[in-house]
């Protein structure tokens, strides 16, 4: 018995290794702090230079990642490395710290006192970050140029992204998005704005993990796929299961194959 107790433990360290990988923060980085004067709040932030001069090479794709002090590192790493790969140029890559709880900014509706602040939350991004990273670090001012990642209500907020103000990002990787909150809202958004944006090009990356709920992660990432698919004729769309692995641990599986696949199609 003893003997089997400890064979649960190593596995579930070993489980929890996999979950926590530890990547090296990118060599250049630079770090401000922008206070909104949308919803108050202050937001640290990181931008991982290419090559340390984003100048040097003219306007830059940006990357915005939210949970970026958990994703901001896995994916500077992985643009590096996607960058040589494909011999084309690499991207900005923005870290959004957490300026207000994430349950607040990520979702769209008010469904709690502590929900539903995702209207502000892009209006930072659109009116405040975006202008200062255009400004300051040479950003691509073009929709194609910018790209959205998020994980889980991270996911959700790309999502809520897309169909209320689609002319701000053209590229969305959406990871294991929590589509199921508040009565599937963000897919009822979309059916009343589907006219206004189905001729638009998009880019748009699913991923989930093949041991998330099947009713309540599964069946609204099936639902907005097959939507994106039959009713979308200029996007670009790819779906990944990640086999065996749950809601976290499906997450950095899907944030190297969303990279991939934006890398290989921008």
């Amino acid at each position: 018995m003893k003997k089997f107790n400890l064979i649960v433990v190593l596995l579930a360290s070993l489980f929890l290794a996999s979950c926590q990988e530890e990547v090296a923060e990118p060599n250049f980085v630079e770090r401000f702090s922008l206070t909104s004067t949308v919803n108050g709040a202050t937001y640290d932030i990181k931008v991982a230079l290419p090559g340390g001069n984003a100048s040097s090479q003219g306007r830059c794709a940006v990357i915005y990642v939210l949970d970026g002090e958990e994703n901001f590192n896995l994916v500077a790493s992985e643009c590096e490395k996607l960058s040589a790969r494909y011999g084309t140029e690499n991207v900005l890559v923005v870290s959004i710290g957490y300026g207000r709880s994430r349950d607040l900014d990520y979702t769209p509706t008010k469904t709690s006192k502590s929900m539903g602040g995702a209207p502000e939350f892009l209006r930072f991004i659109r009116e405040e970050l975006v202008p200062r990273m255009e400004a300051d670090f040479q950003a691509d001012t073009a929709r194609a140029g910018r790209v959205i990642l998020g994980h889980s209500f991270g996911g959700l907020f790309g999502a809520y992204a897309f169909v209320a103000d689609n002319t701000l990002f053209g590229n969305y990787l959406l990871l294991s998005p929590s589509l199921w909150f508040d009565d599937e809202i963000t897919l009822r958004m979309e059916l009343t704005r589907r006219e206004a944006l189905r001729n638009e090009p998009q880019l748009v990356f699913m991923g989930l993990g093949a041991m998330e709920n099947l009713g309540k992660m599964q069946a609204p990432f099936e639902a907005l796929y097959q939507t994106l698919k039959g009713n979308y004729p200029k996007v670009r769309l790819l779906k990944n299961m990640e086999e065996d692995l749950g809601h976290m641990g499906s997450k950095n599986p899907n944030i190297r194959k969303g990279l991939d696949f934006y890398f290989q199609n921008r």
